[in-house]
């Protein structure tokens, strides 16, 4: 927090105001065995159901039961595919987690406690009989750390009965436990048309519309870059355009503000334009006469 608190103060009181184990890892404790900071879950759950809020209340409990019954089918169908201890995302972690454990060096005391020397001079000790690790990795997540599992090789090699190595992962990492968790099901509902009739006299209306004073909009709401092209008159502005001026045909200045008075063609009054086109129609006249 020392070193947070020079980098950015403002973080650092904010923090300070909130309790270190809502957001800390080092304070969480072991009850939810998951060390998952963002409420990710709920949001993918509440992404799929924002179609469904505002149907009424029949139809979105309809949308959220057709979804419930395609999500179950799909994991039943992906949890028979698989056929280790551990569901597939765990699988990949431990995967992770023993490969690591073979950098750590272990050093027992003759009781169930361990000295495990990692890398970078890190060292942790490892509780076997209260299944805890000084990095806490495994009390918060469930999942033996590189630690544990540098512990249980040693216990394996000096001729101690562990099991598989997957046996001292958490119970709600097994593949057992998620078939188990969807092992039930959601049945097929017939069409409105085929429903029993309630014999209940209430009957939900829609809530009242309330209309807002003035005149509807029809038009979509423009962005504050397409408001800054159009100027009052309604006309397209030349707001991050170039110029080019008609008379000498350089850019950055027009007619008006030329001074390259040698260059093309010299502009015409306004008033000696008018005077030649009447002479020419007057010749014209003459000429047919």
């Amino acid at each position: 927090m020392l070193e947070m608190k020079k980098l950015d103060a403002k973080c650092h009181k904010y923090l300070s105001d909130i309790p270190p184990k809502h957001w800390a890892r080092s304070h969480f404790t072991h009850r939810a065995v998951s060390d998952v900071l963002l409420n990710n879950m709920c949001e993918v759950l509440n992404r799929w159901l924002c179609d469904a809020r505002d149907k009424p209340i029949v139809t979105a409990l309809e949308y959220v039961r057709e979804y419930m019954m395609k999500r179950i089918a799909n994991v039943l169908t992906e949890a028979s595919k698989c056929d280790g201890p551990l569901t597939p995302t765990a699988t990949k972690i431990f995967a992770v987690v023993q490969k690591e454990a073979n950098s750590c060096g272990v050093m027992w005391n003759g009781t169930g406690q361990y000295q495990v020397n990692g890398p970078h001079g890190f060292q942790v000790v490892v509780d076997m009989e209260n299944r805890t690790c000084s990095c806490r990795i495994w009390e918060i997540t469930g999942i033996p750390c590189k630690h544990v599992v540098a512990v249980l090789y040693d216990m394996s090699e000096n001729s101690i009965d562990i099991g598989h190595v997957e046996n001292w992962v958490h119970r709600v990492y097994k593949l057992e436990t998620w078939k188990e968790a969807y092992a039930f099901s959601i049945k097929p509902v017939p069409g409105r048309e085929l429903w029993t009739k309630s014999s209940v006299t209430t009957k939900l209306l829609p809530p009242k519309k309330i209309k807002s004073a003035g005149r509807p909009k029809k038009s979509r709401r423009k962005s504050m870059d397409e408001k800054e092209e159009v100027s009052v008159s309604g006309k397209l502005t030349r707001k991050g355009k170039t110029v080019k001026c008609g008379h000498c045909g350089q850019f950055g200045h027009n007619q008006r503000g030329c001074g390259n008075e040698g260059i093309g063609e010299k502009r015409k009054n306004p008033s000696e334009a008018t005077t030649s086109a009447r002479a020419t129609n007057k010749k014209g006249k003459q000429a047919a006469v």
